[in-house]
């Protein structure tokens, strides 16, 4: 990392090194360097006594992706980074070995199998194999489950920022938050498909944008925005599941935190 000492940075609050940071290398420089500090061990735990701690996704992505603020940006990753959560970068190392059809085959299931190691070699492998195919499948993938997992937010803010150019440190913080939250389908497996246009669909979620500041119309936006990306299979389905959604929380605004109403404005 340079001669930057990152716990000392978070210790001491030095939010405008890194604003330095993100000035003169970048913003993806810059999540690279706290990258180890933003990924979370477990989102999901229960004690001995049943108690229940769910914890929620961090905004230092989609910040990064939809801020037109450096200072935002700085923020947002000191405000993300938790030392206690520590989680050791390594090189994601690649899978030549295997076939395009054996990746895309398995892809799926091992995200929702939450096997994290696996989960970054293929996202990788697939990225620089297809960048294409990979971004298709992994936004299939997150329609899939239910808006308010965030998912779709976390993959849109992946393309957003790592585009064209593989980066190691996007990938697997992406794909471990992905991957470790446990997926629900309930939503999809009981909606039926109908005639609504996606055209149609996409107007009413612009029309009703500001009335969608909430973190439910957040997920909402990010939703109908990785439905837009590419055509799949069975779309009248999330078609269907994002119109009944906006009817459902137009107009129940509640306040945003900073980090949301950035994403807001970004979607």
């Amino acid at each position: 990392m340079d001669t930057i000492n990152v716990l000392e940075i978070l210790n001491e609050k030095k939010i405008h090194v890194i604003e330095n940071i993100i000035n003169e290398k970048g913003r993806k420089k810059a999540l690279n360097y706290f990258g180890e500090f933003l990924d979370r061990r477990s989102y999901f735990t229960i004690d001995r006594n049943g108690k229940i701690q769910r914890k929620n996704m961090n905004y230092a992505l989609p910040v990064a992706a939809f801020s037109n603020d450096d200072t935002e940006v700085a923020q947002e990753i000191y405000v993300s980074a938790r030392a206690p959560e520590r989680v050791k970068s390594k090189k994601i190392e690649r899978l030549s070995k295997e076939t395009i059809d054996s990746l895309m085959k398995n892809f799926m299931k091992i995200i929702v199998n939450n096997n994290v190691n696996f989960a970054v070699r293929y996202a990788k492998e697939i990225f620089l194999r297809d960048r294409e195919l990979f971004y298709k499948t992994l936004f299939h993938y997150t329609l899939l489950e239910e808006i308010d997992s965030q998912k779709s937010l976390m993959a849109l803010s992946l393309k957003k920022l790592m585009n064209t150019q593989v980066d190691d440190n996007l990938i697997y913080l992406a794909m471990s938050y992905i991957s470790k939250v446990k997926g629900n389908f309930n939503e999809y497996e009981n909606t039926v498909a109908t005639e609504v246009s996606k055209s149609e669909l996409i107007r009413k979620s612009k029309e009703s944008k500001n009335m969608l500041k909430s973190k439910k119309g957040i997920n909402l936006l990010a939703y109908i925005n990785v439905l837009k990306e590419y055509e799949y299979e069975n779309e009248e389905i999330f078609i269907n599941i994002a119109m009944k959604r906006l009817e459902e929380i137009k107009n129940t605004q509640k306040n945003l935190t900073c980090a949301e109403n950035i994403i807001h404005n970004g979607l």
